[in-house]
């Protein structure tokens, strides 16, 4: 989650009418009285007070049917936070500051049971995964993490940081299908129609559906899911609606059966930091390979300002292109990659010749193809 240093800005805007009120009493260990806790729907701050001898209370307007908000504390400009499913409910918050954002307890929400189940089936991995981020960060330091085949055990495609995220997400799915008629596990839905890289669970999440949610969006998402699958060695890629710098739609299929040899797509978020770190060595491989190389970022945000940027940044074979809301798109449930930055290199035929993902690999991948810069 975001830093956010001017919470209080967005305080003053007009707020819309709710059917319902949220009470939040938090007990919180370990904070001095200078943290300021805030209780967030999106990046939006509801509710804000001071902490007072390890507690606080807030009070907001919000929706009669469950959703997912987020307790944000902000102490010397660090922040802690944790995720809540709840509607117009009284509820109680316990945590030490060292039990955010997984272990935090609450008390008296009907809906917050549910994700408290999955919070702890997940906990154990989390665990896992804060050691890996550690070690890792320490052999950044040191020249053994120049090694290729270090960098492959832990970031690589099938390296350990992926094997968690893998074994994360397989838990979620495991709970989805035994928590079906719960609340949260219908709002985890529209968040895993790419996350998987076979096609059963979609299967079995479709025929869990009533015939009346069949007919639904999400329904036809998971309906075309279950028959999707990520692509491999020798498919032909999938065509994507985009919109150049100017904002004027323009197709991907457009950069193929051209005079460069290769066609590599780059599927990023311009608020992703892993993204950000691929965008320089993706430029030096453009400038250098002008001849035989075309490179299409197909950039997600939430709106066409925050890509006008990066747009600009776009030369001859170097498109930077914006993909409006292309992950509730059909494309995006057919290609089947849900991280990014995800690269598709590609023949100038439009047939898939590798994959790779993250910024930790890019330049090894590129300079398989194209050699050192």
């Amino acid at each position: 989650m975001k830093k956010l240093t001017t919470l209080v800005l967005f305080l003053t805007a007009s707020f819309q009418t709710f059917a319902g009120e949220i009470k939040i009493t938090a007990n919180l260990i370990g904070f001095s009285d200078a943290a300021v806790v805030y209780l967030l729907n999106g990046q939006t701050p509801i509710a804000y007070q001071s902490l007072s001898q390890g507690k606080v209370t807030l009070t907001a307007d919000i929706e009669d049917e469950p959703q997912t908000y987020a307790i944000y504390v902000v102490e010397n400009n660090q922040p802690y936070y944790t995720m809540l499913f709840v509607a117009s409910e009284t509820i109680e918050i316990t945590a030490a500051k060292d039990d955010f954002p997984y272990a935090v307890k609450v008390s008296g929400s009907k809906y917050h049971t549910s994700k408290t189940i999955l919070d702890e089936l997940q906990l154990p991995i989390h665990k896992k995964g804060e050691a890996l981020k550690k070690e890792i960060a320490s052999l950044q330091q040191t020249a053994e993490w120049q090694k290729k085949e270090v960098q492959d055990k832990y970031v690589g495609t099938n390296g350990l940081a992926n094997l968690l995220t893998k074994e994360l997400k397989q838990v979620e799915a495991d709970f989805i299908l035994k928590y079906f008629d719960t609340a949260y596990a219908q709002s985890l839905l529209p968040y895993n129609t790419a996350a998987f890289d076979n096609q059963q669970f979609y299967k079995a999440v479709y025929n869990k559906m009533s015939t009346e949610q069949k007919q639904t969006s999400i329904g036809k998402q998971y309906e075309l899911a279950s028959k999707s699958q990520r692509l491999t060695k020798g498919d032909t890629f999938i065509d994507i609606d985009l919109l150049d710098k100017d904002l004027k739609p323009i197709k991907l299929g457009n950069y193929f059966n051209q005079t460069k040899e290769y066609i590599l797509v780059d599927l990023s978020s311009v608020s992703c930091p892993d993204s950000n770190q691929a965008f320089p060595i993706t430029k030096s491989y453009a400038d250098k390979n002008t001849e035989k190389l075309q490179i299409v970022s197909v950039l997600q945000s939430p709106d066409s300002e925050m890509y006008k940027h990066f747009g600009k940044l776009s030369t001859e074979n170097w498109l930077l292109a914006y993909a409006e809301n292309f992950m509730n798109s059909n494309t995006y449930i057919q290609y089947q990659e849900n991280a990014t930055p995800t690269f598709l290199l590609f023949d100038n035929k439009g047939k898939l010749i590798d994959r790779w993902v993250g910024s930790a690999v890019h330049q090894q991948k590129l300079e398989q193809y194209f050699g050192k810069l």
